[in-house]
């Protein structure tokens, strides 16, 4: 009652005394309220310009979007159907258990409907993670020049990350971690095929890790990039038909199957870590919309047939321009390439002279590789845009 009636009087105050008077007040309410130091310490996202402002603003005629490793063939056509069918009942809640989605999804690995987990992409499941799992002074173990929402999510939780550095191929170090791992170890977490760096970690290397980390870690797999390295790599592992008691499976619909935007992602593993993860998960998560584009989309085998078949024989080409023009890139087992450019210096040269030429493409500064730039596969007229772009630059070098 007091705060509210300070507060109108600020509100309705018509002369700079009472004015002075009610602004004092609120700073003095807004220093009361502390904010923890793991938030203060995050950035807030800053997007740069919109994509239709650059693209005006360079006069581009034509363009090809490379730098979030989306699927530009567009969302399944039949997650679109699906969509259109839920609409009409969007003015009821959707179903919290996922029934439906979680059953098709158990069914499609082989696993029971308690051992599956969906949510606003495999990044708010990641979230869940650390409200589910984690206690105060657990600690997160991981590589460094993984997927950055890891370290944000984490601090957002106040978890703390320790670190080991990439191997020389760019690619977790396992022996490391495995050295790395302490009384306060929690969790440890590998990106297969590593973002940003397309980086695999084989079967036999991966059942070799989880078998000799101690029980009762928890090994995060996240496989986002399955769809493209199972078709790219033989001895790609699929950890989503694992039954080791203390392994999770991330997986998501935002790659392979085009529907980033509506955010739906999964996990698969122990009915007790999904039953965890389930508890904390919002209520309504994810929304009826997102529960019906993943029902759609797990049928629609044509689209993915396309979407797989076009990366697998498009990276090739990847491969033979970065030869001819001599540039160092990482095998990748993902639906993009990373270029070690060497410097940060030349990395912002080929961003800045790219998109003057309509290829938009994504520097790696934000992942701690700042020598580094990733390249995702589009479709066939955009990589060539891509591929003439960068024949353009090599010849400018050269002069």
């Amino acid at each position: 009652m007091f705060i509210g009636y300070k507060v109108n009087f600020l509100i309705n105050a018509t002369n700079s005394s009472d004015l002075k008077f009610g602004r004092l007040y609120l700073n003095q309410i807004s220093d009361m309220i502390h904010i923890p130091e793991n938030i203060q310490e995050l950035k807030s996202y800053k997007p740069g310009k919109p994509l239709p402002q650059i693209i005006k603003e360079l006069n581009l005629s034509e363009v090809a979007v490379l730098w979030n490793n989306e699927n530009n063939f567009g969302p399944s056509p039949r997650a679109l159907e699906c969509i259109a069918k839920a609409t009409p009942n969007s003015h009821l809640y959707p179903d919290p258990v996922c029934t439906e989605l979680r059953t098709l999804l158990a069914k499609k690995w082989n696993r029971s409907f308690d051992e599956v987990a969906v949510g606003n992409g495999s990044e708010s499941i990641f979230n869940n993670l650390f409200n589910a799992f984690f206690k105060e002074g657990e600690e997160l173990l991981t590589c460094e020049g993984t997927f950055v929402a890891v370290y944000i999510w984490a601090k957002a939780n106040n978890v703390k990350v320790s670190t080991v550095p990439l191997n020389q191929k760019f690619g977790f170090d396992l022996d490391a971690l495995l050295g790395s791992i302490n009384d306060k170890t929690k969790a440890i977490y590998l990106s297969n095929p590593n973002n940003p760096t397309g980086a695999m970690i084989a079967e036999q290397d991966l059942v070799e890790f989880i078998e000799k980390v101690p029980e009762h870690i928890l090994i995060i797999v996240d496989e986002a990039y399955y769809e493209f390295a199972n078709d790219l790599g033989v001895d790609y592992p699929n950890s989503a038909n694992y039954k080791y008691e203390n392994v999770l499976t991330l997986r998501t619909f935002s790659k392979a199957y085009g529907i980033a935007a509506i955010r739906i992602g999964y996990a698969i593993g122990h009915s007790k870590l999904i039953e965890a993860i389930m508890k904390v998960k919002l209520t309504f998560e994810p929304s009826n919309l997102a529960q019906a584009a993943g029902i759609g989309a797990l049928s629609d085998f044509e689209y993915l047939e396309k979407t797989i078949s076009n990366n697998t024989s498009e990276i090739q080409k990847y491969y033979a321009v970065f030869k001819e023009l001599d540039l160092e890139y990482i095998p990748s087992y993902g639906n993009f390439v990373m270029l070690n450019l060497k410097t940060e210096g030349i990395v912002q040269y080929y961003f800045e002279e790219l998109m003057k030429m309509g290829v938009f493409v994504r520097p790696l500064k934000a992942f701690g590789l700042s020598h580094c730039l990733r390249i995702t596969v589009g479709l066939p007229e955009e990589n060539e845009l891509c591929f003439k772009a960068l024949r353009k630059l090599a010849a400018v070098s050269a002069k």
